[in-house]
C-alpha cells in the first residue's frame, strides 16, 4: 500500500510512518508567501523538523556563516494527555489514520482513531490553515472524543527553543501571558536585529482550569478538565505573526515601530478570539477560490496523479511568493524548509517567474523589482571581482545582503577534505538569466513603466559586466569566457561554456538594441540613464568586444560543444545512476574533481540553451544535440526533467517526454519518501507548470509575439489553461486533435499566432 494518495484537488497521507514524517512536513507546508509553516504534527516526534518562517527576516547565526531565514518560535505543537498518558502515535494502537491537504483551500485535516495503552479509545480530528485572507494568521482546531470518562490535559503555546539545524538565531526574549489567556512572545535576531512578535490565544467548548507554563524559551497555557464518554471536546488556537520588516510598518520610525506592532498584535488577537475557526477558514477559502479561478488548469484525463500534479504546483506557487513585497525573492525551498537557507537563485527567473509572467504579471513585476534592489549587491560583487557593471550574486537573500553563497560545504567523498563552493565564485550565468527574464517579461506584458524605472538599468549594467568579463586571447584574436561553471554543476572551471557565452552575447546585443531604441524613441530617459551609467561608454565596450566573442558552433558531427573540453572527456556508463531513484547517487562513487573528467552532466547546459533560444540553430541541429546530451544527463538537478520533457515533446519523442514529465511531477509529489526532507523544490514546481503550458500547450514568445503550437499527449482529451498577454486575460483550450480555441476574458483585442497562423482575438 502506498503512503501517498492523489485525489485531484487533495493529496493524502494514508498511514503514519515515523521515518517518513519529514516528507509530509514539507509537501504539506502551509503558507501565504509572508508566513510559511512546515506541517510538523501537533505531537512531537524524534526526527521532526518544526520550521516556521517569516519572509525577509534574514540573520547570520555567527560571523563565519552566511545570512539565512531564521526558524522562529513554533506555535503548532499541541500536547494532549489522556488520564496521564500523552497522546503519541508511537504508543498505544492506531485503528485508522489519514491526513490530507486540500490544495484548493490550503486546509490540512488529520483524522485518527487511537487507543491509549490504558485502553481508552479516542477519535481525534486535527485541522489547520494559514490564512490567505490575513497573512499574519495561523489557525488550528482539535476535536477529541473518548469512549470513556477521562481526565484531559491540553497544553499549547509558543516555543522558542527551535533552531536552524542547531543554530540559534534569537536573543532578548520577552514573554508574557496577559489577561489570563493571551500569550505574547518577542525576540530579536542576533545579527540583523529584527524583532519578531508572536501571539496566541486558545479556547475550549468546555470549562477548564488553566495555568501558564514557562520554560527556558517557551510559554504555554495548560488546560485541565474532565470529559464524559462520547462528549466532544473542541480546542481552537489562533496564532499571529509580525516582524519589524513587515511592509506595512516600514514607514514608522524605528524607535516607535515595535510599540505600534505590539498594539496591532494585541488588537488582532482580541478580534480573533471572537471569531471561530470555521468563520476564519471561510474568509481564507474565498481568497483561495479567487486565486484558482484565475489560475486553474483543466486536463482531459482520468489519471488522478496527473490532475493532482498541477493543483499541487499551483498551490505551492501561491504560498511561496510574497506577492506585494519587492524586498524579497523566492527561496529554492520556498518557505517549506531550511535547505539553501531561504536564498534565491537563477531558479526563480528561468523556472518560477514564467508562471507569474503569463498568469499573474503583477506578481512577476514584484519579483523583478526585487532584482533591481539586488543591484546594490551586484555592483559590489562586480567591483570586488575586478569587473565593471553589475555581477549578480549566485545566492541572494535580503535586498542589501549581497553575495550569500557559503564558501564551504560537506566533505569530499574521496579525500575527506571540506569542499569549496565554487558556484558563488564562478557560476556567472545568473547575471544573464535575470536579463533574459526581464526581456521575456516585457515581451509578454509590454510593461514600459517597469522597463523605464528598473529594466533598462539592469540590462545596461549586466551588459557592462559581461563586456568587462570577456578575456582577449591574442593568439586566436578573439574574446572568450574562461573558468566558469554553467548550469551543469558537475563541470567546474571550464572554458567557453556554450550556455554562458551565448547568454552573455544575448545580454550585450539586447543592451545595444535598447540603446538605439531609447536614443531615438525616449531621449529624456536616455539622457537620464546616460548621466547615471555612461551609456556611450557601455556601448563602446560592447561594440569593441562582441564581434570577436567566441560562440561555440556545431562540429562536423553537428554537436555543439558544451565547453572546450567536454567532447574530449572520458565516456562513462551512467545507466546505474540514471535508472536509480537516488538523487546525486554518483557522488557515492566519484568526487567533483573526478566528475570533471567524464562526459556526464547533472543537467545539460546545451539543452537549456536550446530551450531558451528556439531559433538559434536549425531544427535538425537542435534535435541531434538534444539526443546527444539527454543520453549523458543524470537529471540530478530538480530543474532538469521539466526542460527536457518540453523539448522531447517538441521533437516528437512522445514516450520520452511523458516519462520525463512524470519524473518532473514526482520530484516532490512522488513516492520517494526522502526527496523533500529539506523542503520542496520550488523551481521544479514552476517547471511542472511550464511542461503543461510551454510543452503540451505549445506556448512560446518570440520576436513576432505570442504563438501557440500544442502537442497533447496521447490519451488526453483536452488541456485548458489561462494566459495573460499584454494585459488581456485569455482562456486557451486545446482539443485532442490539437485544435485550439481561445476565449478573451477581459482586456483589449490581441494578435496571437496559432500553429503559425496570425489571429486577432477579439
Amino acid at each position: 500500500m502506498q503512503q501517498l494518495e492523489y485525489k485531484g484537488t487533495v493529496i493524502k497521507e494514508c498511514f503514519f510512518e515515523r521515518k517518513n514524517i519529514n516528507k509530509f512536513e514539507a509537501i504539506f507546508t502551509q503558507g501565504n508567501g509572508y508566513l510559511g509553516i512546515r506541517n510538523a504534527l501537533e505531537e512531537h516526534y524524534v526526527g521532526e523538523i518544526r520550521d516556521t518562517f517569516i519572509t525577509g527576516t534574514f540573520n547570520k547565526a555567527s560571523d563565519e556563516e552566511v545570512t539565512e531565514l531564521p526558524n522562529i518560535a513554533d506555535v503548532s505543537a499541541v500536547k494532549i494527555v489522556v488520564d496521564g498518558e500523552e497522546f503519541s502515535l508511537t504508543e498505544g494502537k492506531i485503528s485508522s489514520y489519514e491526513r490530507s491537504l486540500d490544495l484548493t483551500t490550503g486546509e490540512s485535516t488529520r483524522i485518527i482513531e487511537w487507543e491509549s495503552p490504558k485502553g481508552i479509545k479516542l477519535n481525534l480530528v486535527f485541522r489547520r490553515f494559514v490564512s490567505l485572507d490575513n497573512e499574519h494568521i495561523f489557525v488550528q482546531k482539535v476535536e477529541l472524543l473518548c469512549d470513556k470518562d477521562a481526565n484531559i490535559i491540553i497544553e499549547s503555546g509558543i516555543d522558542g527553543s527551535v533552531t536552524n539545524s542547531g543554530a540559534m538565531h534569537f536573543e532578548d526574549i520577552q514573554r508574557r501571558v496577559y489577561d489570563g489567556k493571551y500569550m505574547e512572545y518577542i525576540a530579536k535576531t542576533t545579527q540583523s536585529h529584527v524583532k519578531v512578535i508572536q501571539g496566541a490565544v486558545c479556547s475550549l467548548n468546555k470549562e477548564a482550569s488553566v495555568i501558564p507554563v514557562m520554560g527556558r524559551r517557551t510559554l504555554a497555557n495548560r488546560y485541565s478538565l474532565k470529559v464524559n464518554a462520547n462528549e466532544k471536546l473542541e480546542f481552537e488556537k489562533k496564532s499571529i505573526f509580525f516582524s519589524e520588516r513587515d511592509k506595512e510598518f516600514t514607514h514608522l520610525e524605528e524607535e516607535n515601530r515595535l510599540e505600534e506592532i505590539k498594539k496591532e498584535s494585541a488588537k488582532l488577537i482580541r478580534e480573533l478570539e471572537e471569531l471561530s475557526y470555521d468563520e476564519l477558514f471561510k474568509r481564507s477559502k474565498s481568497k483561495w477560490k479567487e486565486y484558482f479561478d484565475k489560475s486553474k488548469i483543466d486536463i482531459g484525463t482520468d489519471d488522478n496523479y496527473i490532475k493532482t500534479s498541477i493543483n499541487f504546483a499551483l498551490y505551492h506557487l501561491r504560498i511561496m511568493v510574497k506577492a506585494d513585497d519587492n524586498r524579497v525573492g523566492i527561496g529554492a525551498k520556498a518557505l517549506s524548509g531550511e535547505g539553501y537557507k531561504g536564498h534565491s537563485f537563477w531558479d526563480t527567473e528561468l523556472f518560477i517567474l514564467p508562471y507569474f509572467t503569463y498568469t499573474h504579471p503583477e506578481i512577476a513585476r514584484t519579483l523583478l523589482e526585487y532584482r533591481y534592489h539586488n543591484l546594490y549587491g551586484a555592483r559590489i560583487k562586480a567591483k570586488e571581482n575586478g569587473y565593471e557593471g553589475a555581477m549578480y550574486p549566485w545566492e541572494c537573500a535580503w535586498v542589501d545582503d549581497g553575495e550569500v553563497t557559503p564558501l564551504y560545504m560537506g566533505a569530499d567523498i574521496v579525500t575527506g577534505e571540506i569542499t569549496k563552493v565554487w558556484t558563488g565564485l564562478i557560476e556567472h550565468h545568473i547575471t544573464a538569466d535575470i536579463v533574459y527574464a526581464i526581456d521575456n517579461y516585457y515581451r509578454v506584458t509590454n510593461d514600459n513603466d517597469y522597463m523605464e524605472r528598473y529594466g533598462y538599468e539592469i540590462i545596461f549594467e549586466a551588459a557592462l559586466f559581461w563586456a568587462s568579463r570577456l578575456e582577449y586571447i591574442a593568439d586566436k584574436d578573439r574574446y572568450e569566457i574562461r573558468n566558469v561553471i554553467g548550469p551543469d554543476e558537475y563541470k567546474e572551471h571550464v572554458d567557453n561554456n556554450a550556455y554562458t557565452n551565448y547568454m552573455a552575447a544575448y545580454t550585450m546585443r539586447l543592451a545595444l538594441e535598447k540603446y538605439e531604441y531609447l536614443k531615438t524613441e525616449n531621449e529624456k530617459l536616455f539622457d537620464i540613464l546616460n548621466s547615471k551609467l555612461d551609456l556611450k561608454y557601455i556601448k563602446g565596450c560592447i561594440e569593441k568586444k562582441l564581434p570577436k566573442l567566441y560562440l561555440p558552433l556545431p562540429n562536423e558531427e553537428g554537436i555543439i560543444p558544451q565547453s572546450d573540453t567536454f567532447l574530449g572527456l572520458k565516456k562513462l556508463d551512467i545507466s546505474k545512476y540514471k535508472n536509480s531513484d537516488e538523487v546525486l547517487g554518483i557522488y557515492n562513487d566519484y568526487n567533483t574533481k573526478q566528475l570533471n573528467e567524464y562526459m556526464v552532466s547533472k543537467q545539460s547546459d546545451t539543452v537549456m540553451l536550446l530551450y531558451l533560444f528556439r531559433d538559434l540553430f536549425d531544427t535538425e541541429t537542435r534535435k541531434k544535440n538534444f539526443i546527444f546530451y539527454e543520453d549523458k544527463t543524470l537529471h540530478d538537478s530538480s530543474l532538469s526533467k521539466s526542460t527536457h520533457a518540453i523539448l522531447a515533446n517538441e521533437f516528437d519523442f512522445e514516450e520520452m517526454s511523458y516519462k520525463l514529465f512524470k519524473g518532473a511531477i514526482s520530484v516532490d509529489m512522488g513516492t520517494n519518501m526522502k526527496s523533500s526532507d529539506e523542503g520542496i523544490h520550488s523551481a521544479s514546481i514552476g517547471g511542472i507548470w511550464a511542461v503543461y503550458v510551454f510543452g503540451f500547450g505549445g506556448v512560446m514568445i518570440d520576436k513576432k509575439g505570442l504563438s501557440i503550437s500544442p502537442c497533447l499527449p496521447k490519451g488526453w482529451d483536452f488541456l485548458e489553461f489561462p494566459l495573460v498577454y499584454k494585459g488581456t486575460s485569455l482562456r486557451v483550450r486545446v482539443e485532442k486533435n490539437n485544435d485550439v480555441s481561445i476565449q478573451k476574458i477581459d482586456g483589449n483585442s490581441v494578435e496571437i499566432y496559432v500553429k503559425g497562423e496570425k489571429l486577432l482575438i477579439k
